[in-house]
């Protein structure tokens, strides 16, 4: 019978985890082996952040990997879920049995999954015992951040893991178990679920080793494990998106130039440094922020660029893009200035005039199907489901573009600007906001694309005379959509008519009275001479 004693390991190398693993057991100096109880260091450690050269950073942990020898598993992109289905209908049982009992104490739940078959039986009666005692604390715990109740969903699905994850992962690494070598390590990259974290502390709590990588700075296992024991390292700086572990070891080295214009590129074009290279933040999510301003001041801040305007910020992988939305009702009694203003505007390339209406093509057929399939855990809208749907329109833009795109989208759908029609209920008008926001128009697509954040916010500019059909709720969402992700809207009737204010709420945008209303003001194109003249300057 097996007793295992782990302590905290007193030092750590990052670099050298991988040797210190390979190591017999037995010969470190803090092993004691008494009959038939050993005394051992354990190793927990996290690093955090990573180094700026991505193929380094991956090839350094496989260096450590590799030194190993098979002594160190990754296991973040590998749990196994697989469940003998005699197993899961009795699992299913039990949980009828939980929620009868109106929630089993974890004693008496581990005494079921004992007696039930849904642990392993492991041949050394020790280490047996010690696995159902660690499971007890670990589910005592469960039941302790949750405030003491044990039949909700989270419970039921975590429980389930922790029993297919302990017959996957624990108990074939304890029955090779070699009292000389020790229990191997898990390795694990990136974040990770409730359940993958549960499963973590309970494969610690037992006695393995845990590695976490963690190149975002999140400190998750920190937070999940708390501090004591647990080594930390941390690299200058932090990933802001999560990159895929490579399944091969890369092959690329950075060269002394490459480093040190990462180096630059690190103290120079960081997020608020007001110095950044073209599309640096092309990887990032937009966020707008309507400004509230005069009828001048609409014109005015159209033709800025985003980083000298109020209230422009950049972190955590977002930016922050103040944006005008203004609805002009009429037209302005001094039209040369009116239409300068207006043609300061559309002689630009990034500026799409829209004069006909509807713009947009309202999309029929229910989507609910593919509006319950794209949302998360948290009952929202998640951007990498959405992306990886073949009902995904916007998958030839490159991926943080696509990205920024769900994301608004999300944001749109979760709180629509839309106004309900016909007693339309919440969950009806979130549908339909979702439905119609999957086909933008090429033109503004486009606009997307040239849009280097923090420079010159393209510019949607509608003049709607009312002579070639009417502005519809179609052309409405994509106009909220629009704003959301980040540009500038400005929207002319120059009759002083209701548009956007049938189907977008008003409070939503700027609304700049003008001094007279004219109901024969077909759009004014520039001169030739005005054109030739700007292409000269």
């Amino acid at each position: 019978m097996v007793q295992l004693h782990p302590i905290p390991a007193k030092t750590w190398d990052p670099e050298k985890i991988g040797e210190w693993l390979k190591k017999p057991i037995v010969d470190h100096s803090e092993t004691k082996v008494e009959e038939d109880s050993i005394t051992y260091p354990q190793l927990l450690g996290q690093v955090m952040g990573m180094t700026l050269d991505a193929d380094e950073y991956f090839a350094a942990i496989y260096d450590v990997i590799e030194a190993s020898e098979g002594r160190l598993i990754r296991l973040s992109d590998k749990m196994n879920k697989h469940i003998e289905q005699d197993r899961l209908r009795t699992l299913q049982d039990l949980f009828e049995m939980n929620k009868k009992e109106k929630g089993l104490s974890p004693n008496r739940m581990v005494a079921f999954l004992d007696g039930k078959g849904l642990l392993p039986r492991l041949k050394d009666s020790g280490l047996n015992r010690r696995l159902r005692l660690v499971l007890i604390d670990i589910l005592k715990a469960f039941q302790e951040q949750s405030g003491g109740n044990t039949t909700h969903s989270s419970f039921r699905r975590v429980t389930t893991d922790l029993v297919k994850w302990t017959f996957n992962h624990i108990e074939p690494e304890i029955e090779k178990l070699s009292l000389e070598k020790g229990l191997p390590g898990f390795l694990w990259y990136g974040s990770a679920s409730e359940s993958e974290t549960w499963f973590l502390k309970l494969a610690a709590a037992f006695g393995f080793h845990i590695i976490v990588y963690d190149p975002k700075g999140e400190g998750w296992f920190e937070q999940a494990n708390g501090k004591e024991g647990l080594h930390s390292h941390s690299f200058q700086t932090n990933a802001e998106s999560l990159l895929p572990f490579p399944e091969e070891k890369p092959k690329r080295v950075g060269t002394v130039a490459y480093r040190a214009t990462q180096e630059v590129d690190r103290l120079l074009h960081y997020d608020d440094s007001g110095l950044y290279k073209p599309f640096q933040f092309k990887s990032y999510r937009t966020h707008s922020v309507r400004l509230k301003t005069t009828m001048d001041e609409a014109f005015m801040l159209a033709k800025e660029r985003a980083m000298v305007r109020p209230s422009f910020s950049v972190s955590s992988g977002s930016v922050n893009i103040p944006v005008v939305f203004s609805k002009f009702m009429g037209i302005e009694k001094d039209r040369k200035r009116f239409w300068e203003n207006v043609h300061d505007l559309t002689e630009r390339e990034d500026t799409k005039l829209i004069r006909s209406f509807p713009f947009v093509e309202e999309r029929k057929g229910n989507q609910q199907f593919h509006y319950r399939a794209a949302l998360g855990r948290d009952g929202r809208l998640d951007p990498e489901k959405m992306k990886a749907a073949h009902w995904w329109k916007y998958n030839k833009l490159p991926d943080g573009v696509q990205t920024a795109i769900a994301a608004a989208i999300a944001r749109h759908v979760e709180k629509p600007m839309l106004l309900s029609q016909n007693s339309e209920s919440f969950e009806e008008l979130q549908l339909y906001a979702f439905s119609q926001s999957m086909t933008l128009p090429d033109a503004v697509i486009q606009l997307i694309q040239l849009f280097d954040y923090p420079q010159f916010v393209p510019t949607v500019l509608f003049y709607n005379e009312e002579k070639d059909g009417e502005l519809s709720r179609a052309d409405a969402n994509a106009i909220a959509l629009i704003h959301i992700f980040g540009l500038d809207v400005l929207i002319i009737n120059p009759q002083g008519h209701q548009d956007i204010e049938r189907w977008i709420d008003p409070e939503s945008f700027d609304t700049h009275w003008l001094d007279e209303r004219s109901f024969n003001e077909p759009y004014r194109e520039p001169s030739v001479v005005k054109k030739m003249f700007k292409k000269w300057l």
